[in-house]
């Protein structure tokens, strides 16, 4: 009597247990499910496939294809970092050396005060001949700074084209299937035509959104979109994929901000920088002419060594300050590039789950 108490009790709670553990693993599904607007277009795109050729073997190749891009984006990103990470050490070290050989040179020409008079000039001559080409220099980074911009620009502006004309096809699309949703099957059937403009517009979006297309083409060859269920799961996911789009073009122009304030930044830093250059010719002009008043000489030449070193410091702060902020750009893309390849896993994990599978069917029952 004890022992079948025992294992009546027994299996009541491992009954128990199970279910707590079924429970919370839909749970985590629902909140995946429902932590983004990816997370719901991979739940309507499964759904659609499920309901068309009842798996979702597509959709687990999509994102595979997309994590292993991702990957190697990632890869890329890293080895485009460690090389501007050398050429900014490399920099710093230089300025750090200018401005450690600035100091030095200060308390060589007070030392010299009477005796190398001729030598300063030429010296002189070969400080004026170095800050033309500074000049020079500062000018051409100019310019390079403007073509940069209008690539920049032009890039911006193309890519904003591109996005809106994909929002205006996928509005099309979704106005067609509106309009034919009482039509006959030969009007339903031209949705595969608005599909194959859809796909044709948003060609070059991302990867990522032109696999998902072109796995909804794949589909929409054994479908003729007549089933009235078939049509309402269509029009959630190009629902999903306008948001997409109104989100990408939204971050496209928040990037074309940035890139204007950068731009903004870079042509104050060479603008301080040329007036630096003029500031250090003309005194430099000015001591050369008058080097026959000693102490003028000298006092100009320190005036001038003084600003140099400046020079190389503000150039060292600058450098820092530029280091740092292109750490925090890579930092971020680093983290997206990350964020998004931890979905992908997380997406292949839950698609391989019961719990979705269940939460798949349910989906599935309650839309019929």
């Amino acid at each position: 009597m004890i022992v079948a108490l025992f294992i009546t009790t027994a299996l009541a709670i491992q009954m128990n247990e199970q279910a707590t553990l079924t429970t919370e693993a839909q749970t985590a599904v629902r909140q995946f499910l429902q932590s983004g607007p990816l997370g719901k277009m991979m739940f309507e795109f499964a759904q659609l496939e499920m309901h068309a050729s009842g798996a979702v073997d597509i959709l687990i190749e999509v994102l595979k294809a997309f994590g292993r891009q991702q990957e190697d984006r990632l890869n890329e990103e890293n080895t485009i970092w460690q090389n501007r990470l050398g050429d900014h050490n490399a920099r710093r070290i230089q300025y750090e050396s200018l401005v450690t050989e600035g100091g030095l040179a200060i308390n060589r020409d007070r030392k010299k005060l009477t005796q190398e008079y001729e030598p300063r000039k030429e010296e002189l001559n070969e400080i004026l001949t170095t800050l033309k080409t500074n000049m020079g220099k500062n000018e051409v980074a100019k310019k390079n700074a403007e073509a940069l911009r209008a690539e920049q620009n032009s890039q911006f502006q193309q890519q904003a084209n591109e996005i809106t004309e994909a929002i205006k096809a996928t509005d099309d699309t979704l106005e067609y299937i509106k309009r034919c949703s009482q039509g006959s099957f030969i009007e339903v059937d031209k949705i595969n035509d608005h599909l194959l403009f859809l796909q044709k517009k948003s060609s070059k979006s991302t990867d990522y959104i032109g696999s998902i297309i072109q796995a909804l083409m794949q589909i929409s060859e054994k479908q003729n979109f007549a089933d009235r269920e078939v049509q309402k799961q269509l029009v959630d996911l190009l629902q999903s994929l306008r948001s997409y789009f109104v989100e990408t073009l939204q971050a496209a122009y928040n990037d074309e901000d940035q890139q204007k304030l950068l731009h903004e930044n870079r042509m104050n830093q060479l603008e301080n920088e040329k007036q630096v250059f003029e500031k250090q010719y003309s005194d430099a002009y000015a001591e050369r002419e008058q080097r026959s008043l000693q102490i003028e000489d000298t006092n100009r030449l320190l005036d001038t060594r003084g600003k140099e070193l400046q020079g190389y410091q503000d150039r060292l702060t600058t450098e820092n300050n530029n280091f740092s902020q292109n750490q925090k750009i890579h930092d971020d893309l680093v983290a997206a590039i990350s964020g998004e390849i931890g979905f992908i896993e997380k997406a292949l994990d839950v698609l391989m789950t019961q719990a979705f599978s269940d939460e798949l069917q349910s989906a599935i029952n309650k839309a019929k």
